[in-house]
């Protein structure tokens, strides 16, 4: 498994790190399949590193709280993480295209996504009718459909009840 480090950043996942991955992971994908081992791929699809592109170039796509502020993810890679707001139609399809990409173009059938919890924090959606329990839900079956049937998710950092049935293993 190709852990944490792939990417410009957490959240610039189309971004390859320039000194560590400048050709991608897709080679690498290939290498590993070779050996006769079955790739393997992290991701944290619902939170995006502050310094992120994707933060700079989409801040309508991030969880607010109650007070427009933006809300926080929690303590990663030194800084305050920031979230996805999956109720917004395009920030859901930026996660979802992420695991199609990963999974049916890079060829990775094993994905194990993390900090799942990001997406239900308890903030401001942009859809308010949603619960957060609903916002997870709906987040993690729209990957689980971009993935496939043939694709083991690993479900990292998340409340089970949102991901029962979605995914082949859970890790808390």
């Amino acid at each position: 498994q190709i852990d944490d480090g792939f990417e410009a950043q957490v959240g610039d996942w189309f971004s390859p790190h320039p000194r560590r991955f400048p050709e991608g992971v897709t080679g690498l994908a290939a290498e590993i399949r070779q050996a006769g081992l079955q790739p393997g791929l992290w991701l944290a699809p619902f939170i995006v590193h502050p310094k992120s592109m994707l933060a700079k170039n989409h801040p309508d796509w991030l969880l607010r709280r109650a007070d427009g502020k933006l809300a926080r993810a929690g303590w990663v890679w030194n800084a305050l993480g920031l979230a996805l707001d999956l109720t917004n139609p395009e920030a859901l399809e930026y996660s979802r295209r992420t695991i199609h990409t990963a999974a049916h173009e890079w060829g990775y059938p094993y994905l194990k996504l993390d900090f799942l919890y990001a997406a239900a924090l308890q903030c401001r959606y942009q859809d308010p009718t949603q619960t957060r329990a609903q916002v997870l839900r709906h987040g993690m079956q729209t990957l689980r459909d971009a993935a496939g049937p043939d694709t083991f998710l690993l479900g990292c950092g998340a409340p089970f009840g949102s991901c029962l049935g979605l995914v082949e293993g859970m890790r808390i």
